[in-house]
């Protein structure tokens, strides 16, 4: 008797553990997945749905601004761009952090590519990497 009652506390435990796995699988839809420079040149794999979140130093310090970031806004659609202050003012040349939030919209792989420029001269890449979304 006692063994039947140990194999059913331990059936009850190994399906609760099969549910909290398939839970956390269905929320990885709504998560963020971040990149940063360390990214460039690289391919990022994010999940239909899911939203990609690009974080890049602003280059404001040497006169630059962001252009409008390149991609395939059928593959993404940018969801936010913001700059966040830096948090220490007392660090010169320091212009915070930009951030760009797209969304997965279907699947399919296109390039990413932020460049910044100063007055009328040419880019320079910021960041440029391939999406991909399953």
């Amino acid at each position: 008797m006692k063994s039947k009652t140990i194999l059913t506390l331990v059936a009850i435990v190994a399906f609760a553990g099969v549910l909290a796995s398939c839970k956390k699988e269905n929320n990885s839809n709504s998560s963020v997945v971040k990149i940063n420079a360390s990214n460039n040149g690289k391919t990022v794999n994010i999940l239909n749905g899911q939203k990609l979140q690009v974080s890049l130093g602003n280059p404001g310090d040497g006169g630059y601004k962001f252009d409008p970031p390149k991609y395939d806004s059928t593959l993404l659609r940018l969801n936010s761009h913001i700059n966040i202050p830096p948090t220490n003012k007392m660090v010169v040349g320091d212009f915070g952090t930009d951030v760009w939030e797209f969304g997965a919209l279907k699947s399919g792989s296109a390039a990413l590519t932020i460049t910044a420029r100063r007055g009328s001269e040419s880019p320079i890449i910021e960041f440029t990497g391939t999406i991909a979304v399953k």
